[in-house]
């Protein structure tokens, strides 16, 4: 029996797991139905395709992997493979009550994303969604963070489906994994100046500074505070074009008008409940430490910390704090050694991370406001026996203390937003949804 032990990041994530905080992430896929298929053939077509990846009995790495112990208590976690999957337990397959629309389709995700995954068995699960309105249905794909991060999580679901629409998609687990896909990069101690630049970097965070957003810069707010169990989800998307060009004419980055989006939805929702801080909001931002061309499972992220412009009017003066507040966030995390980089995060957060374990997090001060993050995706079309890929959208986790994540990612020529919060700490979000198109339009009509 071959055993494959959790990276230290991949053992945090399992450690986090608790009642109100299930530590996996997802990724929502939305198709448009195989062109020509009538409506009664359409019905068909799910029911067809989940009895067909039912029967597929061969597995691949990570999808074969199952915790050795079923708990997050373990000093040192590893897992082992299997070859015999309960399949009608992995794939379920659920419809949507008439219209379909994408407030239903939030709906039914959030209370499934809220569901904590059994330990005991390989951490995946697929829910085939039917009844979407406009010839459309959707698979919502939820796997542990302990075997993969948002970028990894994308690249497998992604690259799982088929490049032609004439082509049979084979199930993602039957996929062959490659040796370097399934390998992670081992970790190298850090040595005693690595150590010490990143402790030096950890304590700077702790500080107020006035060149860089800090754990001092997090203002307290209405959307920060413990957390429940239960999720809300919202969906978004953009067309790539318009968000480069607001981000060409600016000087700024891709990265940085999605904060502006975030930053003017939140100024306005936040108005809205008479609610608004008189300090900006901050953000993590997590960064790939990902080499180009590494496509290896588990998780490889740093973090970096920025400032949102909640409190600033004008959306073209927002996007230009951001873009201040990202070039000096980005500059801090560079000039770190690359052995520091790992300790540095593990440092910078570890405080956090302990009071969640220890059930104390959401009840002081936030070090940070929400969670911003950009996973890249492609632009080449996808599909699945014959149903075209619209969109993918992300579903990450919260945390006590931080109940909203926004994450998107790309796919052919859009952008795509999964917003997750706490459902009792932020409510009504299908309007932070809706704020985000209302901040772009502000930003492209603004002179």
């Amino acid at each position: 029996m071959s055993l494959r032990k959790l990276s230290l990041i991949d053992a945090a994530s399992l450690r986090l797991e608790g009642r109100d905080m299930p530590m996996h992430v997802a990724g929502l896929m939305v198709f448009s139905y195989p062109e020509g298929l009538e409506p009664d053939q359409q019905k068909a077509f799910v029911t067809q395709l989940v009895g067909r990846w039912r029967r597929e009995i061969r597995v691949s790495y990570p999808w074969n992997q199952v915790l050795t112990r079923p708990s997050r208590w373990q000093l040192s976690p590893a897992t082992r493979s299997v070859h015999d999957l309960d399949l009608e337990y992995h794939l379920r397959q659920w419809a949507l009550p008439e219209p379909g629309g994408e407030v239903e389709l939030g709906q039914m995700v959030a209370w499934i994303h809220g569901l904590r995954m059994d330990l005991r068995k390989p951490l995946w699960e697929f829910h085939f969604i039917e009844g979407l309105s406009d010839q459309r249905f959707a698979i919502y794909v939820k796997l542990h963070h302990a075997l993969v991060d948002g970028i990894s999580a994308a690249h497998l679901l992604v690259e799982g489906l088929s490049a032609g629409a004439d082509e049979q998609t084979q199930p993602h687990w039957a996929r062959h994994c490659s040796e370097n896909d399934a390998e992670t990069d081992s970790l190298s101690l850090p040595g005693f100046s690595d150590l010490k630049a990143a402790m030096g970097a950890a304590l700077r965070l702790r500080r107020k500074d006035p060149e860089l957003t800090t754990f001092a810069s997090t203002p307290p707010s209405a959307i920060n505070g413990p957390i429940g169990a239960q999720r809300r989800v919202a969906t978004q998307h953009f067309e790539l074009a318009r968000l480069k060009k607001v981000a060409k004419e600016a000087g700024a980055t891709l990265n940085d008008v999605v904060m502006t989006l975030a930053g003017g939805a939140l100024r306005d929702y936040l108005i809205n409940m008479n609610a608004l801080p008189k300090e900006s909001l901050t953000a993590a931002l997590p960064v790939s430490t990902r080499k180009p061309g590494d496509h290896s499972v588990g998780n490889q992220v740093s973090m970096i910390f920025g400032a949102l412009g909640t409190n600033v009017a004008d959306p073209k003066e927002r996007l230009a704090q951001i873009t201040a507040s990202t070039r000096a966030a980005k500059s801090f995390l560079q000039s770190l050694p690359e052995g520091a980089t790992v300790p540095y995060s593990l440092m910078a957060t570890g405080p956090f991370m302990s009071s969640v374990i220890l059930g104390r997090a959401g009840h002081g001060r936030p070090i940070f406001n929400t969670v911003i993050s950009n996973v890249p995706g492609q632009r080449e079309e996808r599909y699945l026996d014959g149903a075209r890929l619209l969109h993918i959208y992300p579903v990450s986790l919260i945390m006590p203390g931080v109940p909203l994540n926004f994450t998107c990612c790309s796919h052919g020529k859009f952008l795509n937003f999964g917003i997750i919060a706490c459902r009792d700490r932020v409510p009504k979000v299908q309007r932070i949804a809706v704020g985000l198109r209302r901040a772009l339009e502000a930003l492209e009509n603004r002179p």
